[in-house]
């Protein structure tokens, strides 16, 4: 049996659905009760931040896919922080009360020579609490996803499509390191059978490494778009959160938290992923072409739906 957290999410939908797929058995754990028809999936109700709800929904389970991640309001900086401490802490001993086998968990790369952002510094000691827990772990490390539904996706959309004139602020130059998103989740899938992959991390991405004014400028081009960049020196983090908040279907303060990661490189390590999985992820430009014919919804009917990074 499985436990999938997150699983109305972005991430969690789609893993869902590949696992339901496989005919895998999944319990899914939500805040509020829901039914399901097909016999594999079944929902459990419970919240991260409850240990007693957890200790219920780990029972009998062997793997817990662990898709939790909080950014709180911008004027409560600490406070995601301590709920992404409080919800991975209440898991592990959850899992331990019922001796589940094995962590599956996808968070953010990060470069250890360069002081993290508060988002990413968070989910690195989320990362650290999964590895010293002394359960069995496979933990995937992720810059931006190309996919619809996920934030910076989202975001880095709704810059190209809505700005002919796009100021480049000093981030312009980080480089990452992206992936799309069909392929994070067959990692996420198929590692269930990979026993190499137990107790190792790995960062995921395509070929490609661009900064993100290359990453814009080639979106821009792929969708044939003209666009004028320029750069000007600074962060202004505020502003462009403002701006960019208005005009992607994203919640105003995961925009807010996202922004301030963007001084981050998100560059692959190299590992023998290729070799374990048999496959290598798609290019950039191709993610593109496989999500340009899905039909893109108006900002107004996604607004606020995408709360998580």
């Amino acid at each position: 049996m499985i436990l999938l957290t997150g699983a109305t999410g972005f991430i969690g939908g789609l893993v869902l659905r590949a696992l339901t797929e496989k005919n895998i058995q999944v319990r899914c754990l939500v805040r509020r009760p829901v039914v399901s028809d097909n016999p594999n999936i079944s929902y459990i109700t419970g919240d991260v931040l409850d240990y007693s709800s957890l200790v219920k929904a780990t029972e009998g389970v062997d793997t817990v896919f662990y898709f939790i991640h909080m950014m709180g309001k911008q004027k409560e900086q600490e406070k995601f922080d301590v709920l992404d401490r409080l919800a991975a802490n209440n898991m592990i001993r959850a899992c331990k009360n019922n001796n589940v086998k094995r962590i599956i968990h996808l968070t953010g790369m990060g470069n250890p020579k360069e002081k993290l952002s508060h988002h990413l510094a968070s989910r690195k000691e989320v990362e650290g609490i999964i590895t010293n827990s002394g359960i069995d772990y496979t933990i995937f490390r992720a810059s931006v996803i190309i996919g619809r539904g996920g934030g910076a996706f989202e975001i880095l959309n709704a810059a190209v499509m809505n700005l002919p004139v796009i100021p480049v602020f000093n981030w312009g130059k980080t480089h990452i390191q992206p992936i799309y998103i069909g392929d994070v989740i067959k990692y996420l899938v198929e590692c269930l059978d990979k026993k190499e992959t137990i107790n190792r991390c790995y960062d995921i991405g395509c070929s490609d490494v661009f900064t993100y004014k290359e990453l814009m400028q080639v979106y821009a081009n792929e969708l044939g778009l003209k666009r004028i960049f320029v750069s000007i020196p600074g962060s202004w983090h505020r502003a462009s959160s403002f701006i960019l908040g208005k005009l992607a279907p994203v919640n105003t303060d995961v925009v807010h938290w996202l922004i301030g990661s963007l001084q981050n490189s998100m560059v692959c390590e190299q590992s023998d992923l290729g070799e374990i999985f048999g496959f290598e992820p798609i290019s950039f430009r191709e993610s593109i072409r496989k999500i340009a014919h899905q039909n893109v919804l108006k900002p107004e009917t996604m607004r606020r739906k995408i709360s998580n990074g």
